[in-house]
């Protein structure tokens, strides 16, 4: 017997080729990369709360104002409650709520803004100028008037920053649905018998997709921005809840007592800053330009290996 052999390939240097799944390059950028640790450091922290956390967040157990010390990391406030703990509790609230928020916001924007653009005519008119009526005020002013109205508290301030930040999903959707309306590949499915909601459904859905993400995800920032302010107006959450904006407010009223404000507003820094990086490179990376950019620039080096 004979044994089959591969010309230039010995028993020695046989090796079974396996093809590993690679992240594309445009979801490996450093700002992904970074807001994600950023974002998935502060849920760690969220969730893991109780069990990282040095102390308990109400209780009353050290002297007030004691700067920062190896017994205090950030030292504690003006009833003597650690910041540190207050700090890792805080993201508990801010985090969770933001994200509802976004969610809250999608959910009524979304709706108005696609029936805005899909049926188009007077109901495109109503929906966008009672859209543009809440535009017209800020969007601070408007949340503390609805606050106000309700009486203070985290869920009152949840329902007012969602009740006025719909009309920027609105927008950005109701434009999105119409230009993808009126683009061939609609016309095309209409003509070869889809009906409207098939088309909405599979076509537009499709194509409005990415962009809502992105700003859902930069809206996250926002969301806890506008929550931590009307905390630190007094019409969010109340006291003794472990609360960023809260904490900066009662820092506000010590200045000198550096530590009180300092690491709340630099939570409240980088969860911002995460959500923006995270948002930014989604924009890049469902840019269609930069997938066909990409696509090319992987098919070159093919084609050249083929020639």
């Amino acid at each position: 017997m004979t044994a089959l052999t591969s010309p230039g390939l010995t028993p020695g240097r046989f090796r079974l080729a396996v093809r590993r799944p690679r992240v594309p390059r445009r979801w490996r950028t450093p700002l992904m990369i970074v807001g994600f640790v950023i974002i998935g450091a502060w849920v760690l922290v969220a969730l893991l709360a109780p069990l990282i956390s040095p102390a308990n967040p109400l209780a009353q157990n050290a002297a007030p104002l004691l700067p920062p010390s190896a017994q205090h990391l950030f030292g504690t406030d003006e009833n003597g409650r650690d910041v540190l703990s207050r700090v890792l509790y805080g993201a508990r609230v801010s985090l969770p709520l933001g994200v509802i928020l976004v969610l809250l916001e999608l959910v009524i924007g979304g709706i108005l803004g696609a029936i805005a653009g899909f049926f188009g005519g007077w109901v495109d008119q109503v929906i966008m100028r009672f859209t543009d009526l809440v535009f017209a005020f800020p969007t601070i002013l408007l949340a503390m008037v609805v606050v106000a109205a309700m009486g203070p508290g985290i869920f009152h301030a949840l329902i007012a920053v969602a009740a006025v930040g719909w009309p920027v999903q609105a927008r950005v959707v109701r434009s999105l649905v119409r230009t993808t309306m009126q683009s061939d590949y609609v016309a095309v499915s209409r003509l070869l018998g889809a009906s409207s909601v098939r088309a909405l459904r599979v076509e537009v859905v499709r194509n409005v997709l990415g962009p809502v993400v992105v700003l859902a995800t930069l809206g996250v920032g926002n969301a806890i921005l506008l929550l931590s302010g009307l905390s630190f107006l007094g019409l969010g959450a109340r006291p003794p809840m472990a609360e960023w904006g809260s904490m900066i407010a009662s820092g506000s009223q010590n200045f000198q007592d550096w530590w009180l404000a300092t690491f709340a507003g630099l939570a409240i820094l980088t969860v911002v800053m995460g959500f923006n990086f995270i948002g930014d490179a989604l924009r890049d990376a469902l840019d269609p330009r930069s997938v066909t950019d990409e696509a090319y620039g992987q098919a070159r080096p093919a084609a050249g290996e083929a020639a």
